[in-house]
């Protein structure tokens, strides 16, 4: 039944007219918004035990995560092609956005793109072995592949959206048949008996891979996130990120969870995140611009 539903999801919005400039700046900086509070939305869930429906958040943090990787991928491939000297001083810039700077190390030292591209997909899966002889959580692994899908999306653009154009409804329909299959990855797994982490940690990464290229296809050709909030909240994303863990931390140990207490939560959860992320934002592009400054002087 869950596959005749999400091709019934399918063929609705595929009734909807295109957004041509999916993934313009400010569409992309509304969805970083958008996915921005599902993230929140995806932790508070641990937290909050009242209401059913707010539980399926829970799930969704690696495909929320799949589509950052993404985005963040495309906009330094598109940055780089567009933007002279892109990469000087790239770390002082990035660094405090990316924590393994893969793309750097990969587009700076290689000027074939495609070399680039494989180049940063060897050290993506050198993570990822890393990771897990290291003992790291599944969730520091499983959604990493999107950002090569990215980098691959931002080179061959023009040709991709011409294939989409030509064959839009086949590929939505097989996109959303992989989608249904890609899911039951563990089922599959356990089938044909790959239970080792590696294995894992493959199939999770082509999921998300999967529900990524869904996303776009889907949702961000269809839905104009342009929105002015929804942009506001993407300038400060990444700070919204790194600082709502601490909030939903400190706040959780004063708020037993109870109907009432589990609104309130998200509430003070959600302002005191935005209020957080917009001052760290501003200090730290003030201080990076101070050291910019400083380093074009000597």
């Amino acid at each position: 039944m869950d596959i005749i539903i999400l091709l019934l999801i399918t063929l609705l919005i595929y009734l909807l007219p295109q957004n041509k400039e999916y993934l313009n700046v400010k569409s992309t900086s509304g969805l970083r918004g958008f996915l921005a509070i599902g993230i929140i939305f995806h932790h508070l869930s641990q937290w909050v035990t009242s209401g059913d429906e707010f539980s399926n958040f829970s799930y969704m943090g690696t495909y929320i995560v799949s589509i950052f990787f993404f985005l963040s991928a495309y906009g330094l491939y598109f940055q780089n092609e567009n933007k002279k000297n892109y990469l000087d001083n790239f770390l002082v810039k990035r660094l405090s956005k990316i924590l393994v700077p893969f793309f750097y190390i990969s587009f700076k030292f290689f000027k074939n793109k495609f070399i680039s591209i494989v180049i940063n997909t060897i050290l993506i899966i050198g993570y990822i072995c890393l990771a897990i002889k290291l003992g790291y959580g599944f969730w520091w692994y499983n959604s990493v592949f999107p950002f090569i899908i990215g980098l691959i999306w931002a080179k061959n653009q023009e040709k991709i959206d011409r294939v989409l154009d030509r064959h839009y409804f086949i590929i939505l329909v097989l996109v959303t048949v992989l989608l249904f299959i890609s899911h039951q990855y563990d089922i599959l797994l356990r089938y044909v008996h790959l239970e080792d982490s590696y294995s894992y940690a493959l199939a999770a990464n082509l999921d998300n891979i999967i529900f990524t290229i869904y996303f776009i296809i889907v949702f961000l050709k269809k839905i104009n996130f342009s929105n002015i909030y929804l942009i506001l909240i993407g300038s400060i994303s990444f700070e919204l990120y790194m600082i709502h863990g601490l909030v939903i931390s400190m706040l959780g140990k004063t708020l037993v969870s109870s109907r009432i207490n589990d609104v309130i939560f998200t509430f003070f959860v959600l302002v005191l995140s935005l209020i957080l992320a917009w001052i760290i934002n501003k200090l730290v592009n003030r201080i990076t611009k101070k050291v910019s400054l400083l380093q074009n002087q000597e």
